[in-house]
């Protein structure tokens, strides 16, 4: 499989794409493992023949210059940059690389496993021909690791096709299975038939004309035959199934937290009573896995009571609920409050997809019409002078009354800038003739379109769509006349005209945010949209910032424009008013002047509708009330525009060009998920650059942020212009009390076109413990993995190695050992110390337990650099110290995905020797007086001890300052120690009897004037005597025996 990346940062460089050779075809993936085996990148140039030479050619100039590709693997809370080794061999003619399963996961187990994104570059920082990728682990892939069987033809069955159903893995958007539910002629199984399937983190569940059926936990099993269980639901029967639907709110669960649970639920279609007429939301909340009858917010009405909501949704890892059906309603803060976002006419949204890496969102109609919008997409071009501009969701807010609501909208008064902030954004993107289709999103946001094919050999068809080409593509102008009205030099209003007694169209939500574009020249960015019934005669306007100036009509197409032009009142009984020129024979109103627009600068304009005679028309004004009524204009001060169609339509509206690019200065991903501890704080940066716009924007607001649920967390942001003309926002986040859950963050660029790549950034962030926080001890020696894992006896001075079965000493004695646990555990040789009824009753083996021999027990590196209790079977050294340790300092860091800080105040620690040792102390600075024993602050700890031998102590961060179990455990053997009681004391005290009893005899023989040196000589020389005879005669036997042989 090749990827390949289209574009270069580098002006001076050719047009170069960056492959990846085949990285996926030499990917393994196996129970034991997943590494990539061989990876190769190559460059070649788009205009010439990708041949070995010109690969060698561009592996030489770039190599020379120091550059070589990168590979980034990341997903939303681990990243990693491999990089290609720079090599020139002889025959070289590619990079490659390869990477080690163990470098990018570590767990092998079956279990929910967030699919990798995989991003090549030339060098890493710098952007240059850049393409992406994913990487699946499918031996962790739940769904992945039942073995399928054989494929079915079902060519026969797919004319009996009446939908398709397609349902994703929550973690990972490239697995996916495909239903078909059929027509009642296709009856194999006793009318069992599928109607929806939804597939979980865990399971599958699937919703037939019999009833649900429950798959068994997909992680476990014998993953060759899925059991399903179907619940008893009383009460229900086939036809209540067929009007049943399934609901789920897709999360993955791939680092699951306890508040964290997947929910499915059933709901069964029932006719509305009379005395509703509204389509409501209730939302609750699920407490202890249980519906809270409680309600989180007051009931939200629809005001429109057309409105048949069908069904709702979720976008992954936020806020934003999406409730659809004739109708698209958008909630930002979880629903409380809904604004509309599209309006059908004469079809209803039937299916939905999303994507979480670019946040696109689809709609798919009962006609095959496909909409597109992006989470959250927001649109204005009101301009702020605030500094900030964060919308915070408060559980406290209540929303105003529905039939209220439907008064205030039918006012048709202008939006307050902050009711213009919730103006959605949304285009057409195409509509499918086929019945039967599936739009899906892959997990890197291309969209496919997935039909029935009787040829193929999965009986499927893939069509990749080109959504940005699509969206440029469509032209949402309507054979209509416009007539602008300037409001400022930098923003015009277009009135769209209906002709009497005609029904025309009339523009809607689904221009907000799109280019209104004249073929002559002019462009503007339309963001704001009204209905009216006044003035008479225009239906609707919008309001267009103005990028490029719209041409005026010149003399040769309309002489009036060199005449004199005066307003007249219109006649009785009607609305048009007259246009009156200057007497002349040449600078004339022409028939093709009609659907023209008289513009007077500060005035209204006039739509002429007629040409009366040479010098009289009739028109329309846009705002009658601002008519200048029998004022002479002379000519350059009036002026004449041509938006209407009978001279042929020169506008167009379409999907604008991305202008803003915004760029998240910590270089996260965009659906990056972090972790807030207690007291910890976050730092995000965000810069929006405008490119290519023709009006000043610096006092213009280019964000807004959404907080999901307040509740959590305190957010505070500044924002600021560079000197760049790049718009910061520097967004600060503090968690706030000691409660566990999560929330969202948006971060919308309300200016964007549908067309950029990135227009909205959620941020997932949970005030929990994070999976990579951990609390770790600072050994106060330095030693290297194979000094610990070193077979060598005196590899390291400063390590012991532990005697084989070994326990350390109890307060009974060293040769007393009463702990459970044993070190250096081979099952092979007896039990160290094993002397007393004690020893016998105690200990018990861990990894080693049930085996005979030291290699069964499965001890690996990890288990013996480890310092837990729980691999002490494993554990072969300990750190060494003398006899005595006094005020040995004792310090920890804690580590987390941000890098490591030294633990200090407020963390206070419990420190306990796990074995029941009491000959050990500790003193610490700011320590404090509390029930429980030896808790102390991080701040001058120190540690000492008299005793000797192994000391295994469990430091253990006290409760309440973090949402963390921080803890570790260190090791430490006391060697040299002198004899333990009474050993020391027995041979002081003996020793001083001998000394005493020795003065105390030379003292008698001095006193009796003994002669002890005499006779002590005396005893001393017959002793030599008698050894000398002795030597003598053994010699002279040994002589004589020689002889005699």
């Amino acid at each position: 499989m090749w990827a390949e990346a289209v574009t270069s940062f580098d002006p001076n460089a050719p047009d170069v794409i960056l492959l990846s050779a085949h990285p996926l075809d030499s990917m393994e993936m196996a129970e034991h493992g997943l590494h990539l085996d061989k990876v190769t990148c190559h460059l070649f140039d788009k205009q010439e023949i990708d041949s070995e030479q010109n690969r060698r050619k561009n592996l030489v100039l770039y190599t020379s210059a120091g550059l070589a590709p990168t590979i980034e693997i990341f997903n939303s809370s681990y990243s990693q940059v491999f990089y290609f080794k720079m090599l020139l061999a002889e025959d070289q003619v590619t990079w490659s690389l390869k990477v080690p399963r163990q470098d990018i996961a570590h767990n092998t187990d079956v279990a929910p496993t967030e699919q990798w994104y995989v991003k090549f570059n030339m060098h890493h920082g710098l952007n240059m021909f850049t393409t992406q990728g994913t990487l699946l682990d499918i031996a962790r892939e739940p769904i992945l690791r039942w073995k399928l069987p054989n494929l079915v033809n079902i060519s026969k069955l797919i004319p009996h096709v009446l939908k398709m159903k397609v349902t994703k893995s929550p973690c990972a958007s490239d697995v996916a299975i495909i239903g078909l539910v059929f027509d009642e002629e296709v009856d194999d199984c006793s009318d069992l038939g599928l109607l929806d399937l939804v597939l979980t983190n865990t399971r599958l569940i699937l919703l037939t004309t019999l009833g649900l059926f429950i798959s068994e936990d997909l992680r476990y099993g014998n993953f060759h035959e899925l059991k399903f269980h179907k619940p008893n639901l009383c009460g229900f029967e086939m036809d209540d199934y067929f009007r049943a639907k399934v609901w789920y709110n897709v999360q993955c669960l791939a680092n699951q937290e306890n508040y964290e649970v997947d929910y499915i639920s059933l709901t069964f279609n029932k006719d509305r009573t009379l005395s509703q007429d509204k389509t409501l939301i209730r939302v609750y909340k699920l407490t202890n896995h249980k519906l809270n009858k409680r309600r989180k917010f007051p009931d939200f009405f629809f005001p429109d009571p057309k409105f048949e909501g069908l069904g709702m949704f979720f976008h992954p890892n936020s806020h934003f609920l999406y409730v659809y059906g004739n109708q698209v309603w958008l909630s930002d803060d979880g629903g409380n409050k809904f604004k509309l976002l599209i309006n059908l006419v004469g079809e209803t949204v039937a299916e939905t997809d999303t994507c979480v890496y670019t946040q696109a969102i689809i709609f798919v109609t009962d006609t095959g019409s496909v909409f597109y919008t992006k989470a959250g997409y927001t649109g204005t071009s009101q301009p702020s002078t605030s500094n900030i501009n964060i919308y915070i969701v408060s559980n406290l807010v209540f929303n105003t009354n529905p039939k209220n609501e439907g008064k205030q909208k039918n006012k048709q008064t202008l939006p307050s800038p902050r009711e213009q902030l919730g103006v959605k954004r949304y285009a057409k993107l195409t509509s499918v003739e086929q019945t039967i289709f599936y739009m899906n999103f892959d997990h890197l946001g291309d969209l496919y379109r997935i039909i029935l094919n009787e040829t193929s050999k999965d009986f499927l068809a893939v069509r990749i769509m080109d959504v940005n080409t699509l969206l440029q593509e469509d032209d949402l102008a309507f054979d209509g006349a416009l007539s602008p009205q300037y409001i400022t030099e930098e923003q015009i209003m277009f009135f769209s005209h209906i002709p009497p007694g005609s029904v025309g169209p009339r523009f809607y939500n689904l221009y907000i945010g799109k280019a209104l574009e004249y073929g002559m020249g002019g462009s503007g960015i339309i963001n704001k949209v009204f209905e009216h019934n006044y003035p008479p005669y225009f239906s609707s306007s919008i309001v267009v910032d103005v990028l490029d100036r719209f041409p005026i009509e010149a003399s040769t197409s309309s002489p009036c424009v060199l005449n004199t032009l005066t307003i007249l009142q219109p006649d009785p009984g009607t609305t048009a008013f007259k246009l009156q020129l200057g007497a002349s024979d040449t600078h004339i109103f022409l028939p093709s002047d009609i659907e023209k627009t008289v513009v007077i600068p500060g005035f209204s304009s006039f739509l002429i509708t007629d040409v009366k005679d040479d010098l009289t028309a009739l028109a329309d004004a846009t705002m009658p009330h601002r008519a200048p009524l029998n004022t002479a204009f002379k000519s350059r001060r009036w002026f004449l525009y041509d938006f209407g169609t009978t001279n042929g339509r020169k506008w167009r509206v379409v999907v604008d060009r991305c202008r803003y690019t915004i760029q998240q200065l910590d270089d996260l991903p965009v659906h990056v998920i972090k972790y807030l501890d207690l007291g910890s704080t976050l730092n995000f940066s965000f810069r929006v650059t405008p490119v290519n716009v023709a009006y000043q924007v610096f006092r213009m607001h280019l964000m807004e942020v959404i907080v999901g649920n307040p509740s959590l967390l305190v957010a505070d942001a500044e924002d600021h212009w560079d000197d760049t003309d790049s718009y910061i926002m520097n967004l600060k986040v503090q968690s706030r009390f000691f409660e566990q859950g999560k929330t969202s963050i948006a971060v919308i660029v309300i200016q964007a076109s549908l067309v950029c790549d990135v227009t909205t950034l959620i941020l997932t962030l949970k005030n929990s413990c994070s999976y990579l926080k951990v609390m770790h001890y600072t050994l106060p020696v330095q030693l290297s993995a194979s000094d610990w894992l070193s077979q060598l006896a005196n590899a390291s001075k400063q390590l012991k190695n532990l005697p084989v079965n070994y326990r350390p000493p109890s307060r009974l004695g060293i040769a007393v050992p009463l702990t459970e646990n044993f070190y250096n555990v081979d099952p092979e040789q007896p039990r160290m110390r094993d002397y007393f009824q004690g020893s016998k009753t105690s200990g018990t083996y861990k990894q080693c337990a049930n085996k005979t021999k030291r290699p069964q027990c499965g001890c690996t590196d990890n288990m013996k650099l480890s310092f837990f209790v729980a691999f002490s079977d494993c554990k072969e050294k300990a750190i060494r110290m003398k006899y005595p340790v006094l005020k040995l300092p004792l310090s920890f860091t804690v580590e987390n995905e941000d890098g490591s800080v030294n633990l200090s105040s407020p963390y206070f620690v419990t420190i306990t020797e796990v074995n029941n040792r009491t000959n050990w102390e500790v003193s610490a600075h700011y320590s404090f007086q509390a029930p429980v024993q030896n808790i102390n602050s991080f701040l001058g700890i120190r540690w000492e001890s008299k005793g000797s031998e192994l000391f295994h102590f469990r430091v253990t961060a006290i409760p309440g300052v973090s949402f963390c179990n921080l803890f570790d455990e260190f090791q430490i053997y006391i060697d040299d120690a002198p004899l333990a009681f009474p050993g020391q004391s027995l041979i002081s005290s003996i020793t001083a009897v001998l000394i005493g009893v020795t003065i105390f005899g030379a003292f008698i023989l001095e006193v009796y004037e003994i002669p002890a040196w005499s006779l002590l000589k005396k005893r001393l020389r017959k002793a030599s005597k008698m050894i000398s005879i002795i030597s003598l005669t053994t010699s002279s036997s040994t002589s004589t025996e020689t002889d005699e042989k």
